[in-house]
């Protein structure tokens, strides 16, 4: 029993020795392996973008190490929307392979689209992180948003929506904010599902065409125009309504004038488009005289005097007060308008 134990050990002991031989060996392997990859790479990722960019100028949309030639796989988007695929030895850092991938220009992409597309084409954009045009498109009350791969031409992903007509509000917000100017009128055609705006910026007139869905401007001209002044605002204004004018002012904001008549006791407001000349609307408000003694504060601070006399008359369709002002040996006879106040020769 001893001399099988002896034996068993001395067996456990071989093993033992052997297992130790096999583990010792694998090891020294691994450690030889380990030292020859990393014998093998020593330009790091970084570097060897740094090093692919300065052989083609663009952005990096993406890198690759490929153990088995130890080399780093770079892909370059270039200014012009060329693919280049440019590889890098990890042991050297030289470039070892380059690789050109035309890409599809927004003009192909446009032309194949509208092939498969009836509508127009508002906006493209193109991604170098993914190699993809964004672009949208309106079709009548539809509006499409693609996805088109930039190395095969194909529209990869389609999002369709319905369009809600735009309110004139909208449309006339959009085109101030555009053309910084007034929106003189605002027609829209049924036909062709577009609003047509003629908008005024000092003495330009602009004709716009905007799409109703979108409001996007279709089409647009321009040409000088000629304003009212005012005096032909006051001119046409008197040649309808006869009177005394109050007041002239122009909003330019909205392109017109509005011009204040009085006419015996009645105050005309007249609303004149400065453009067309025409008067487009008319308020009349009755007036109440001043009074007497109105009048008399109105005389005394124009002279230091005593009033001795006051009439109310009619004179030249224009009511007016009368009246003589005595200051020392002076005496003068002073004219007011009896609802305006305004002295008058």
């Amino acid at each position: 029993m001893i001399k099988w134990a002896k034996v068993l050990s001395t067996s456990a002991l071989g093993t033992a020795i052997a297992f130790s031989s096999i583990t010792t060996s694998h090891a020294a392997e691994m450690k030889t392996a380990k030292a020859e990859t990393t014998e093998h790479v020593s330009i790091s990722q970084a570097q060897a973008k740094g090093i692919a960019l300065q052989d083609c100028k663009g952005t990096v949309t993406s890198t690759e190490f490929k153990q088995e030639s130890s080399v780093y796989v770079i892909t370059i988007v270039t200014n012009n929307l060329e693919q280049r695929i440019v590889e890098v030895s990890a042991s050297t850092g030289k470039v070892v392979k380059k690789q050109e991938v035309k890409l599809w220009t927004q003009n192909q992409v446009k032309e194949s689209v509208s092939k498969q597309y009836k509508g127009a084409i508002q906006s493209i954009t193109f991604n170098k992180e993914t190699r993809e045009y964004t672009l949208t498109v309106v079709d009548g009350k539809v509006e499409y948003t693609l996805t088109v791969d930039g190395l095969t031409g194909k529209v990869i992903h389609e999002n369709k929506k319905e369009l809600q007509l735009m309110s004139e509000q909208k449309i006339k917000e959009g085109a101030v904010k555009q053309y910084s100017g007034y929106v003189y009128s605002l027609e829209f055609k049924e036909a062709t599902s577009q609003y047509i705006a003629v908008i005024l910026k000092d003495s330009t007139q602009y004709t716009v065409t905007l799409d109703a869905f979108t409001g996007k401007v279709v089409n647009t001209s321009q040409q000088a125009v000629k304003l009212l002044t005012r005096q032909d605002a006051k001119d046409l204004a008197l040649a309808t309504y006869v009177g005394k004018v109050r007041m002239v002012e122009y909003d330019k904001n909205a392109a017109i004038f509005t011009v204040k008549i009085i006419k015996d006791n009645t105050e005309y407001t007249i609303t004149i488009d400065a453009v067309s000349g025409e008067i487009t609307h008319v308020k009349q408000d009755k007036l109440q005289p001043l009074t007497e003694n109105d009048v008399k504060v109105l005389a005394l601070k124009h002279q230091e005097g005593k009033v001795e006399h006051i009439e109310l008359i009619t004179e030249n369709s224009i009511t007016v007060y009368v009246l003589t002002l005595v200051s020392g040996s002076k005496q003068q006879t002073l004219k007011f308008d009896a609802y305006t106040g305004q002295e008058c020769s």
